[in-house]
Parts: structure tokens; C-alpha cells; sequence
């Protein structure tokens, strides 16, 4: 019984990682939309902060995907 939960918690790791690392890369997808596109936002800030939203949620999806596969 307690493998049966470490197996489905190493699961769930693995899964969020994933989820984790597809919403970094949709996140990177709309930063470099809404800079091509003529919208009203400071380029700078969208920049910053979504660079800042990419690295954060890929670093955490590759810690948890990794925590995942031990």
C-alpha cells in the first residue's frame, strides 16, 4: 500500500512538471505574440515579466519532473 502511494505521488511529480513546462512555452508563445503585435502594452514590462513567468514555471517543471523520474 505505501509503494502503491510513493508510485502515484511520483506520478503526480511527474505529471505537474510536465503541465509546468507547457505552461512556460505558451507563456514565451503570448510574450512573443503581443510584442509583434501592434497592441497597447509597455514592451518592457511584457518582457520582463514574462521572462521572468517563463524561467520561474521551467525551472519548477523540470525540478518536479525530475523529482518525478526518481
Amino acid at each position: 500500500m505505501v509503494k502503491n502511494d510513493n508510485t502515484s505521488r511520483k506520478a503526480l511529480y511527474e505529471e505537474a512538471g510536465k503541465y509546468l513546462l507547457d505552461v512556460s512555452k505558451l507563456i514565451f508563445g503570448g510574450v512573443i505574440l503581443a510584442g509583434v503585435m501592434n497592441l497597447n502594452v509597455d514592451k518592457l514590462v511584457l518582457f520582463i515579466v514574462g521572462g521572468i513567468s517563463v524561467v520561474l514555471s521551467a525551472i519548477l517543471g523540470f525540478v518536479l519532473f525530475k523529482k518525478g523520474k526518481e
